[in-house]
This record gives structure tokens, sequence and C-alpha cells, in this order.
């Protein structure tokens, strides 16, 4: 008898299960939009940094590639072939020559198709949901973004 363990089982201490689940959700989703983006060209690491430009955008390469935690070499690697792919665009600010500003191109943010698949992803994972597990659902993330944002 092959049986799965049940999670329930697996810790004795409530919030190792909360990292867990949290861990394997995130795991499903960020896997999920690396596949998809993968289709359109794009590697791992460039969707972290198109991901991020479009959170942050004129985040500096420093920024990014602190954000990213990779060398500030590998982060302007990626963000030269996204320059030449029409995705990003490095600005140099008149003010201060040293640094050098990232942002999504206009082209790519009005024929950008990540987000969609992201929010798509979300939106068919709960389309067979209740209302009350989607009320749950809504209520746990609540909590627990209000008991980790002030920390």
């Amino acid at each position: 008898m092959n049986q799965k363990p049940n999670l329930q089982d697996l810790w004795s201490n409530p919030s190792e299960r909360v990292v867990y689940l949290f861990k394997a959700v995130h795991k499903i989703y960020r896997d999920h939009i690396y596949q998809k983006s993968r289709q359109y060209g794009f590697t791992g690491p460039q969707i972290g940094l198109i991901i991020g430009l479009s959170k942050n955008p004129y985040i500096t390469l420093t920024e990014m590639s602190e954000c990213l935690g990779l060398c500030k070499s590998t982060v302007s690697g990626m963000v030269d072939r996204l320059v030449g792919q029409g995705v990003v665009i490095r600005e140099i600010p008149e003010d201060n020559r040293r640094i050098v500003r990232l942002s999504l191109s206009p082209e790519f943010q009005k024929n950008n198709v990540l987000k969609e698949l992201a929010n798509k992803y979300i939106n068919d994972a709960l389309k067979d949901a209740s209302q009350e597990d989607l009320d749950k659902i809504i209520t746990g993330l609540e909590i627990l973004y209000r008991l980790v944002k002030d920390d």
C-alpha cells in the first residue's frame, strides 16, 4: 500500500506547514510561469528580471543584481540580450552618468503576454473553487501578509 503521507502528519509545528505549503505553491506557480515563458524565448533568470522591472520600473542595474541575487556582470549580460530583443531599455541619467536605470520598453509592455499568462494560471486554478474556499484562501493570505509585512 503506497499511500502518500498526510501533510498534517509531517510537521508538529504549524509554522513549518505554512512554510512548506507557501514554498510548494510558489514553486508550482513559478515553474508554470517559467515553462510558459520559455515558449516565448525567455530563460528563468530573464523572467525574474522582467518581473522585477514590471514591479520596479527605473531600478538601477546594481539594485536589480541585488534583487535577483546575481552578480552585476551577469545581470548586465542578461540586460544586453533583453535590450537586443527590444524588451528592456537601458538609460543613463544625465545628472548621474555612473548609474544605469532599467525599464521595460513601451512596446514590450503593450504586447506583454507574460502578465496575462500569470493571471490566467491563477484564474484557471481557482475557477472551480467554492466561494467559501475562496474566502478562506483570501482570509489566510491576508493574515499571513499582515503578520509578515511588519517584520
